[in-house]
């Protein structure tokens, strides 16, 4: 008589007959754990070799007809000789739970013919996490498309997350306090629900995508571009592989070739009008050696190259740079390398000491498109952390006048927090509290602005701390500020989810000028094992991609559509500048606080420090060269001065 094709072998010298679905049963662990048993399938995979997952994956498709016990089983073999795909086995081996995953060890078999095993098809998101469990060790199929949402363990361990679409940031999307996500209430959690029905789907939608290798930085990493990288939002169709479960994940292990459609490096984006700003988080940029940024100066010379090769591409005539550190030899160190990469005198850097050790944010300028009129306003009381700028700028040409505003609240860390500042639950993080009275504080400083300088046109730019339908951010559209949409979408990652941490808003009148907005991803996407590290070397490449960890925001204006006829008021002028033959004096408003004055030359070097003595500095020209400078008093005022 004819056997089954699937009817279990009895050996019952060896060890008891059972199929794979009994083996595996209906929970996480095997009832036959440290049992001899001998069960039958069809080879769907084998994986042998160095470094190799070492084994074969056997299949007994619906061989209890129950959906919550799986079809398929991990044979564990290092050489499993006469092995191959398609064969119908006889196995007999003892069953464990190495480290959760349901295997047999110490295994032989008989061939007993062939067979086929169609892929189980299985789609994204799953009903639940749980659900993996009922597909351990067989061979399944993603029908569709799916976009690679995490790439940071790629270099390393040659591990890709995949979902159907990228995966964003519930308050990315939704508004934990107002169902229309218009709404611009900057506290509650009437709509915290959503929040977390968004993040539920999000953790059901991943499948983790493994090389089936178990070496760390393997060589060459798989799946890399011409390039050399692996960008997220690279996409795959039809992924076809095993589902294995190693190191507490459930994995995908490809049974053929993954047919990436990769993501392409993007050129600068066009945002049109006649000048161009730009807010970048430049990632802690120390010239302090081991402190936040660089470990030492080969590092720093890596983090340097690629920080100004971001900042030559995006040409901006202004940028608000965040996270440089609070002390002038960063500043002058960058400003020094961007002016002998881009030309002496193309910017010129205005800056104010923040508190302590940390990072603050500066403003870089084009001095051959933009003059400083008003003084370098700050905001720097004790809810912040780091002084808010703001410079008033005239266009040369068109006379046009503007503000521009440094952003970066405080971040979402949660060393030190309590009380309000503490988790919420409505996926805004630690110190949401202490960004609104941040944002409220900012909207009357800048209001105050506006209102002493005369000028109405604001654009403000920076590191927001904050996501798109956030209490921060509903604030400052609630006080009339306009959000500019960034084309894009996007401009930070953080546990395999996106979202905007980098905006920028603009007043009624600067809005009408502006042309477009948009962020350059040359961070985000890329795997951040392409950064300037010296564990990294073997990957970096001089450029601007993996330069920080943030996307820069790029908005276009046009200097022409901007007020011409709105004058700083002199009665307000903090600092009154004379200048006779080969001297200059300045003179600061009686009780206006500062250390004295700097001054430059056109590269951004600094030529002279005087202290103010009696709110007076003075400074002899005699044998400075002719030309331009730069002159900055900190938290008073900046402007340039020409010696003929």
């Amino acid at each position: 008589m004819r056997r089954h094709p699937f009817l279990p072998l009895l050996f019952p010298i060896l060890g008891s007959a059972q199929t794979i679905c009994a083996i595996q049963g209906s929970g996480t662990t095997s009832p036959y754990v440290d049992q001899q048993v001998t069960t039958e399938g069809v080879v769907t995979a084998v994986f042998t070799g160095s470094n190799s997952i070492n084994g074969y994956f056997l299949e007994h498709p619906d061989c209890d007809g129950n959906t919550n016990t799986s079809n398929g089983l991990f044979v564990y073999a290092p050489n499993p000789g006469g092995v191959a795909v398609g064969q119908r086995l006889s196995v007999t081996g003892t069953v464990v739970e190495f480290n959760g995953l349901t295997e047999l060890t110490s295994a032989t078999f008989t061939v007993l013919g062939s067979g086929t095993v169609n892929p189980t098809p299985i789609q994204l998101p799953i009903g639940s996490l749980d659900h993996w469990e009922r597909h351990e060790g067989m061979l399944v199929r993603f029908p569709g498309q799916l976009m690679v949402v995490d790439n940071s363990n790629w270099s390393q361990y040659g591990e890709l997350y995949l979902a159907p679409e990228r995966t964003m940031v519930p308050t990315d999307r939704f508004d934990p306090n107002d169902t229309d996500p218009d709404g611009t209430n900057g506290a509650g959690v009437s709509n915290v629900a959503a929040i977390t029905a968004a993040q539920d789907v999000v953790d059901r939608s991943y499948v983790l995508l493994d090389d089936a290798h178990t070496n760390s930085w393997p060589n060459p990493t798989p799946w890399a571009d011409a390039g050399g990288t692996m960008r997220n939002g690279s996409t795959v169709n039809g992924l076809t592989g095993v589902i294995h479960f190693s190191y507490g994940e459930y994995k995908v292990e490809p049974t053929g070739p993954v047919p990436f459609v990769h993501a392409p490096r993007p050129t600068v984006p066009q945002v049109g009008g006649s000048l161009r700003a730009a807010g970048y988080n430049a990632h802690n940029y120390f010239t302090t050696l081991g402190e936040w940024g660089a470990a030492n100066s080969a590092e720093l010379g890596r983090q340097r190259t690629k920080l100004v090769a971001a900042i030559q591409a995006m040409d901006a005539d202004v940028l608000a740079l965040c996270e440089i550190e609070n002390v002038d030899e960063a500043v002058e160190d960058l400003v020094a390398s961007l002016n002998g990469t881009m030309g002496a005198g193309t910017y010129v850097a205005l800056e104010a000491n923040a508190f302590g050790q940390g990072t603050r944010a500066i403003i870089l300028y084009k001095p051959t498109v933009l003059e400083p009129i008003t003084a370098l306003y700050q905001l720097n009381t004790n809810i912040f952390q780091r002084p808010h700028l703001t410079q008033g700028f005239r266009v040369l040409g068109t006379e046009g006048r503007f503000l521009f505003s440094t952003m970066h609240l405080r971040s979402k860390l949660c060393d030190g927090a309590s009380g309000g500042n503490e988790d919420q639950g409505d996926g805004q993080g630690c110190f949401n509290s202490q960004r609104r009275a941040q944002v409220d504080a900012l909207v009357d400083h800048w209001s105050g602005l506006r209102s002493t300088s005369g000028i109405t046109a604001q654009l403000i730019m920076g590191d927001f701390n904050a996501y798109t339908q956030e209490d921060p951010i509903d604030l400052l559209r609630a006080s009339g500020l306009s959000y500019q949409a960034v084309e894009g979408g996007y401009s930070f990652g953080y546990a395999s989810m996106f979202g905007s941490l980098d905006h920028a808003f603009a007043t009624t009148s600067m809005d009408q000028a502006i042309t477009g907005t948009a962020v350059w991803h040359i961070n985000t996407d890329e795997p951040s094992t392409f950064d300037y590290q010296d564990a990294n070397l073997s990957r970096y490449q001089p450029n601007a991609f993996r330069s920080g960890d943030h996307d820069p925001v790029l908005v276009g204006f046009n200097g022409g559509q901007l007020s011409t006829g709105l004058r700083e008021p002199t009665t307000a002028a903090p600092v009154v500048f004379v200048q006779d033959g080969t001297y200059g004096q300045w003179r600061v408003a009686e009780g206006s606080r500062s250390t004295g004055l700097r001054l430059f030359d056109r590269r951004g070097a600094l030529i002279k420090e005087v202290p103010l003595i009696d709110g007076v500095a003075g400074v002899e020209f005699e044998g400075l060269a002719p030309g331009c400078y730069i002159w900055n008093i900190p938290g008073l005022g900046a402007g340039r001065i020409v010696i003929p």
